[in-house]
């Protein structure tokens, strides 16, 4: 495993390491402990040169043009993603607003239809007829009004699920 200037694995089931300048109590050797450089891309096809011999010029140029071709090209499309995910986030944050407006406008349009039927139920609570001081249930009334219920109370479930 390449570790480092001077480090070496000592165990390779463990992620533990050993060099002979980094010794307990004494401080002094840790300067001498020198970091490796990075490789860059010139440092690594000039290792590649001295490790396979081209054959040809033409050769070099293809291969170092296709690897920077190759990178001009995931640089390319890394923008293009950010720009997409950009976009994307715009829209996102677009559909969440108009979802809570439309929550709003249900919440609003059910709460003043409730008032409207509260009032509604007044007037039929004062039609009904009228059987020995109690009013008659007329025609299922009761289970109209609990469908509508049922239905205004799904409804209202399915909107706020599908704006999450």
């Amino acid at each position: 495993m390449n570790c480092g200037v001077g480090f070496r694995k000592v165990a390779t089931s463990r992620w533990e390491f050993s060099n002979e300048k980094f010794k307990k109590g004494e401080r002094e050797m840790l300067c001498e402990i020198r970091r490796r450089r990075a490789w860059t891309s010139k440092q690594r096809n000039a290792a590649q040169n001295q490790g396979a011999p081209q054959d040809s010029d033409e050769d070099q140029r293809s291969s170092s043009t296709s690897s920077s071709s190759g990178y001009t090209t995931l640089v390319d499309e890394n923008k293009r993603l950010k720009k997409e995910n950009g976009v994307l986030s715009l829209e996102l944050t677009t559909m969440k607003r108009k979802c809570r407006e439309l929550l709003d406008l249900v919440a609003k349009y059910s709460h003043a239809q409730e008032e409207e039927e509260d009032e509604d139920e007044n007037e039929a609570e004062a039609g009904r007829p009228m059987l020995f001081g109690v009013r008659l249930d007329v025609q299922g009334q009761r289970q109209v009004k609990r469908k509508r219920d049922e239905i205004r109370e799904s409804a209202s479930i399915l909107l706020s699920q599908s704006c999450k």
